[in-house]
């Protein structure tokens, strides 16, 4: 087979833009045992393509489908949502007393000072995180320094 037509279906095939008839006209060529030097590395590859596709694979390894736990774990909280509700709408709404407005109140204003606290100490921590990134793009930079150093006394010849 001349060489001419074999290097052109090598540029489509290496474009990707062979048709399966060129493939086998390619497969064929590299079959035979006087290939050029230059086209020995298609050689190979057609010849590990002609021999792996006479096996088959078969995994030796059985896997095991998982289960979605959270599947059934939203199922179940949607279930217990729904039962909540009608436990709730059928139940008779009875008059707080005194006592338990006072309770509540109390409560509520103690959740809200603790909410306050909270949120002071986060705010104090963005400030701590700027000075940490601060700290590291210094370090950084002395990293940079010390290796400048390092490589200024190599090329002087400088000995400590």
């Amino acid at each position: 087979m001349e060489l001419q037509p074999i290097e052109h279906l090598l540029e489509k095939y290496d474009l990707g833009k062979t048709s399966l008839a060129e493939e086998a006209k390619l497969a064929a060529f590299f079959t035979q045992s006087d290939v050029p030097e230059h086209l020995m590395h298609y050689k190979i590859l057609f010849s590990y393509f002609s021999e792996e596709k006479h096996h088959d694979f078969s995994s030796p390894f059985k896997i095991n489908k998982r289960q979605n736990p959270l599947k059934y774990l939203s199922i179940a909280a949607s279930i217990v949502l729904l039962f909540g509700l009608i436990l709730n709408y059928n139940s008779v709404s009875t008059p707080h007393t005194q006592d338990e407005i006072f309770a509540y109140n109390q409560t509520k204003s103690a959740l809200e000072l603790l909410s306050n606290n909270f949120n002071k100490g986060t705010h104090q921590l963005k400030n701590l995180e700027v000075f940490t990134n601060a700290l590291q793009k210094g370090e950084q930079n002395m990293t940079y320094l010390n290796t400048f150093n390092t490589t200024t006394n190599t090329i002087f010849k400088i000995n400590k």
